[in-house]
This record gives C-alpha cells, sequence and structure tokens, in this order.
C-alpha cells in the first residue's frame, strides 16, 4: 500500500469529500524521496453510521468495512483506495496494489 500521510482532521470530520481525501499515499523511492501514488478515503464506522443509513460510497464504489482489532488499532472504519498516480493492475479502486513497495 505504500507509506500513508493521513490528516487527522479530515478522518474525525464524520465525512468524505473527493476533493479532500483523509490519507495521500507515497512510495518510498531509493533516492531517498517520495512519490505520490494514491489517496485513501477513510472515515469511523461510529460517525458515518450515526448519519447514514449506508456505508460511503465515492464513483460508484463502497466502501470496505475495516473491523475492531484491525492492525492499526483503530475502532471501525470505512475506507477506499483510489491508485491515482500508479496503475493498480487490479483495478484503480482495489485495496492492494502489487506494484507499490516500501523496499526501497
Amino acid at each position: 500500500m505504500g507509506q500513508h500521510f493521513v490528516n487527522l482532521g479530515l478522518v474525525i470530520d464524520g465525512a468524505i469529500d473527493p476533493l479532500r481525501p483523509e490519507a495521500l499515499m507515497y512510495q518510498p523511492v531509493t533516492d531517498g524521496s517520495y512519490r505520490l501514488v494514491g489517496v485513501e478515503y477513510l472515515v469511523f464506522a461510529a460517525a458515518w453510521d450515526s448519519a447514514h443509513a449506508a456505508p460511503p460510497s465515492l464513483f460508484g464504489h463502497t466502501f470496505s468495512l475495516v473491523e475492531a482489532g484491525n492492525r492499526y488499532g483503530l475502532p471501525p472504519f470505512y475506507e477506499l483506495h483510489a491508485w491515482i498516480w500508479n496503475e493498480n493492475p487490479n483495478g484503480m479502486f482495489f485495496e492492494w496494489n502489487p506494484r507499490i513497495t516500501c523496499a526501497a
């Protein structure tokens, strides 16, 4: 998935704005820099579910629910990845991109 840089203020606001993704995803480069490869939209499930009857969706894709007990130690949240600057052979909105590595 690359390295995620998250704007916590956008995560906790309980809203999804297609023009303001909650996280930017970068791939480390061998020279020590980072290359922007995609964005991630996410919102805590409790905040979203308190105001909506269905999971969030953008661009015709429903967000995935990440349950409690996840590897991040976060409460349940909805997420949608968008591989905008690095093509994903599995599809633009598929969670994992096999072409991205943090090996650098």
